[in-house]
């Protein structure tokens, strides 16, 4: 690791790899269920990404996807999201967001909260959990998961 790398923050401050994560500091745990879908849309749209050609051009992003409304986003269409400006012609990662957009709302009726379902994942190990949010939505593989749960200060 260099030694001009310097400490950050998660998510909209890191820029490192995985293997560099000792010098990203995990994220603040959002207040509200929007806050932390609108992190996990970020975790799906920049896989296979340049990161910060994301987060700077993430106001038009987030305009184009309704602000991660999640109801917005659940009764919405492939095709009507894929038409707004600012929405990645990505079909695959536009249906993964409007499926997690459903699952969320369904996390919301089971736990009250999305907060209250991670500290459900808490009783389980850690590879656990993260294979679970990989069960549990769509476009998220192992290395996504570990790294929302990092975003959203699960590890503290």
């Amino acid at each position: 690791m260099s030694q001009f790398m310097k400490e950050h923050k998660a998510p909209w401050e890191c820029t490192y790899a995985k293997e560099d994560k000792s010098k990203c500091k995990p994220g603040n745990k959002p207040k509200f269920d929007q806050e932390y879908f609108e992190i996990l849309c970020l975790c799906i749209l920049q896989t296979g990404l340049n990161w910060s050609m994301v987060r700077k051009s993430w106001p038009k992003i987030k305009q184009g996807f309704y602000g991660f409304n999640i109801n917005k986003l659940s009764r919405a269409t492939l095709n009507e999201l894929i038409e707004r400006p600012g929405v990645y012609n990505n079909k695959n990662k536009v249906e993964a967001i409007v499926a997690n957009a459903k699952e969320f709302q369904k996390i919301k009726q089971d736990f009250g909260a999305f907060l209250n379902f991670l500290k459900s994942l808490k009783r389980l190990k850690d590879k656990e959990a993260i294979r679970q949010l990989t069960k549990q939505f769509k476009y998220i593989g192992e290395y996504t998961a570990e790294y929302y749960l990092h975003c959203v200060g699960y590890w503290e």
